[in-house]
């Protein structure tokens, strides 16, 4: 047959029968007998990918040869040896780093009492109730039969005293709250070393600037504050004897001995409790406790016809919303609720009794809860400025404030004195905060490149990508000339 009529046979036989394009191509095989000519069909589309488990087939059918696992060198294994080193180096100074950005102390030694210059202290003595995990709502509440949990505080709250919610801050613990309320100034992060159990610092309390104190009440708190005074008579009963449902008989036998109407008292929380049983963390459950004030120099109860609040809209620190709209459930929402930061309740238990401020105590005086004369309630909020003013080691307008009271201009000099204490705040704040950004900016970019730094030595110790590298760059050195 002529190799044209071959060829033409050929075409139509290995043509598909679908219209697609198609390119002949001729090639010339060279056999023993004789140059054979052959046509093949070469489709445009890329074919199947091989399936997984088999060797790629190659031109000539044989097996692509499998890369060979690289064992490490002793120069890499000495390379790891110094990795393994920084890597040990890197992270013990990130992480030191990183306590001493989030966890200095509040504590500053070296500062004078500033006691406030009261015509007379408002109260002789002071009864301080602590509940151990008690949590606002489920205080202010009913039960599920409709009855209030605390009855005879509920009836202060409508005949006596003044309320609100104190927020604390975590960690919700017991010792850091009591901490807060006792010495005004949120928990030495130091003391989570000894599992919030000791004093790793010692600081100052309302309890050491008494003249003497008698504590009675659980063997995990009392002795941290009350061990190492020397006039303080305290007591701890044991775990299962603890309950908070005593107000009214401690306000009964208080008033029954004394009969002199000169003792004040204050009833809150260390904590809240979520609904689980647990605390700790900064949820509202945890955070948000009841705060029931009344006795000598507290405000009667104040019953409200419209919306008033007197929240001055600072925050120290939290983001906490103050005397937000009191729920129904409730049932207080005629009478003024005043909330305050857990650490304010230290200057206004030292203010009710006449006695200086603790030195370290970040809490602003709450003056909606105290019955002052106009110049006693400057001269409170005053030595509450002076004190948080001797912790930022700043003199400002303290000169001119003393000048306004000097000439009877309270309203004024009131003014000054809160303005002043703001500046403190914030700058004390500004002291704990200011490159927490910087600081982890840096932190975030060690951690990154140190990643990629271990990426990079596995790459290069435990694959076969430089090898193919250099061979790559082998076949195509590098020609400017050559046009790709």
């Amino acid at each position: 047959m002529p190799t044209s009529q071959r060829v033409s046979r050929e075409i139509q036989i290995r043509a598909p029968p679908t219209p697609r394009r198609v390119r002949v191509v001729l090639s010339v095989r060279q056999s023993n007998d004789a140059f054979a000519p052959a046509l093949r069909l070469q489709n445009p589309d890329p074919p199947p990918p091989p399936r997984l488990g088999r060797p790629l087939p190659t031109m000539a059918g044989r097996p692509r040869p499998q890369p060979q696992q690289l064992s490490p060198s002793a120069s890499t294994r000495g390379r790891e040896r110094w990795l393994v080193v920084l890597g040990v180096a890197l992270h013990a100074v990130y992480m030191l780093s990183i306590f001493d950005i989030y966890f200095k102390s509040p504590i500053v030694h070296g500062m004078a009492p500033v006691p406030p210059r009261l015509s007379a202290p408002p109260a002789k003595r002071l009864v301080l109730l602590v509940a151990d995990g008690l949590r606002a709502d489920k205080f202010y509440e009913p039960d599920g039969r409709g009855r209030y949990r605390a009855p005879f505080l509920r009836g202060v709250i409508q005949e006596k005293g003044r309320w609100g919610v104190s927020h604390a801050r975590p960690p919700t613990e017991s010792r850091p709250g009591h901490v807060s309320i006792i010495a005004g100034f949120y928990e030495d992060p130091s003391a989570v070393t000894k599992g919030w159990k000791a004093n790793p610092v010692e600081f100052d309390s309302v309890f050491n600037q008494s003249r003497h104190t008698i504590s009675f009440g659980s063997p995990d708190i009392v002795p941290i504050f009350c061990s190492s005074l020397p006039h303080s008579t305290w007591g701890t009963y044991p775990h299962e004897y603890e309950d908070f449902a005593t107000a009214e008989s401690v306000y009964n036998l208080m008033e029954s001995y004394f009969k002199d109407n000169q003792t004040a008292y204050v009833f809150t929380a260390d904590h809240g409790m979520s609904d689980k049983g647990s605390h700790g963390d900064g949820h509202p459950s945890n955070t948000d406790t009841p705060l029931v004030v009344w006795g000598a120099g507290v405000r009667s109860p104040k019953f409200l016809t419209y919306t008033e609040k007197p929240d001055d809209g600072f925050r120290f620190v939290d983001d906490h919303k103050h005397d937000t709209p009191t729920p129904q459930d409730w049932a207080l929402e005629g009478f003024e609720r005043v909330d305050v930061n857990q650490a304010d309740i230290a200057p206004l238990m030292s203010t009710l009794v006449g006695l200086p401020c603790p030195m370290n105590s970040v809490g602003s005086l709450p003056t909606h809860y105290l019955k002052l004369s106009k110049a006693d309630e400057v001269e409170a909020v005053l030595a509450n400025s002076k004190q948080i003013l001797n912790q930022f080691l700043r003199k400002s307008v303290l000169n001119q404030i003393e000048d306004l009271i000097s000439a009877k201009d309270y309203e004024t000099a009131l003014k000054h004195s809160e303005e002043l204490r703001r500046m403190a705040l914030a700058g004390l704040h500004y002291f704990q905060t200011y490159d927490w950004f910087m600081l982890m900016t840096t932190i975030t970019l060690g951690y990154v490149g140190w990643m990629v730094n271990l990426i990079l030595h596995v790459l290069q110790s435990y694959t076969s990508l430089p090898v193919n590298l250099q061979k790559k760059a082998q076949l195509h050195p590098k020609n400017t000339s050559m046009k790709v």
